[in-house]
């Protein structure tokens, strides 16, 4: 897009490090840091449908989460004899990504290694994230692109939360879960101490005609865990029932549900590759569901937000 064309706001918000893409049913800003989505707006009944990442509550909106998700072991790996440190979801979410192409209904965003990546990644890589409007859903895409001499191991997800206003009006006001399909699922919890993972115990989670109300005691456990591709879409529902938003994540090994206790949002969080369980190994190499991508790999993976 030629600067010229841009409108004041559009320029104002470039400035500011986001970015503005739309088409007749939504409007998104995404940001720079992180290549994070800022906002995402129903034009058709201006909704802002992303929460506003407010610090006393959560400071973030939709983060990134790459080379990890979720806690390591120690919050650190082991790798070629050398010990690295990791903090939980990795370091994506927090860093400045270039904005190398934008059209009018999308936008691609890159970050490559650094010295300051590979102080606590030893590999070279190329990240892109790429927002594209396509009708009434938002499709966000992630390529990674080994091009170092040597295989590397990556886990990634994405972590998109959704404000539920209606919660702020005072009590009632029922948000909900919808699974179309399902009749029951089943989900592990995190420890609240190490943020590792407790497969060994499963929970049922009931659901009646698909449907699963957001209650203020949902998550006082933190977050829920739901492996094995159970989950291929959820819709979170207003308290009249209608759809607000839904998430389409066919193909993503884990789903992650999780809000801050009684907070006005939820997050839906597509994963590929998860926190590592109580007893895993700091082994690279070794932990379950990292993804090894050979010297000049490409892997590729997306998920939609609808309305």
């Amino acid at each position: 897009m030629k600067k010229e064309n841009l409108s004041r706001k559009e320029r104002m918000m470039i400035m500011e490090g986001l970015q503005i893409i739309e088409n007749g049913y939504l409007t998104a800003k995404i940001n720079d840091e992180g290549a994070e989505l800022w906002e995402l707006w129903n034009k058709e009944t201006k909704e802002q449908l992303i929460w506003d990442g407010r610090p006393e509550v959560w400071n973030r909106r939709t983060p990134v989460l790459f080379p990890f998700v979720g806690r390591s072991a120690g919050n650190a790996y082991l790798y070629q004899g050398q010990t690295y440190p990791m903090g939980q979801h990795g370091f994506a979410r927090d860093m400045r990504f270039a904005m190398v192409e934008k059209g009018s209904d999308y936008v691609v965003h890159e970050l490559c290694a650094n010295e300051e990546t590979k102080s606590r990644y030893p590999f070279d890589f190329v990240f892109r994230v790429t927002h594209r409007l396509e009708e009434k859903k938002l499709k966000v895409s992630w390529e990674v692109e080994n091009r170092g001499a040597e295989a590397m191991y990556f886990k990634i997800g994405g972590h998109p939360g959704f404000a539920l206003p209606e919660m702020e009006q005072g009590e009632g006001a029922e948000y909900r879960l919808y699974f179309p399909g399902k009749e029951s699922l089943q989900y592990l919890l995190v420890d609240p101490v190490t943020g590792l993972g407790r497969p060994e115990e499963a929970f049922d989670f009931p659901l009646e005609e698909g449907y699963h109300v957001i209650g203020p005691h949902l998550f006082d456990r933190d977050a829920l865990v739901f492996d094995g591709g159970q989950i291929t879409e959820v819709s979170v529902l207003r308290p009249d029932k209608s759809r607000y938003v839904t998430l389409f994540c066919e193909g993503f090994t884990s789903v992650g549900i999780w809000a801050k206790p009684g907070a006005p949002f939820v997050c839906l969080e597509p994963w590929d590759g998860r926190c590592d369980n109580g007893d895993c190994t700091q082994v690279l190499e070794e932990k379950p569901g990292v993804h090894c991508l050979e010297p000049g790999g490409l892997y590729q993976k997306s998920y939609w937000l609808g309305i």
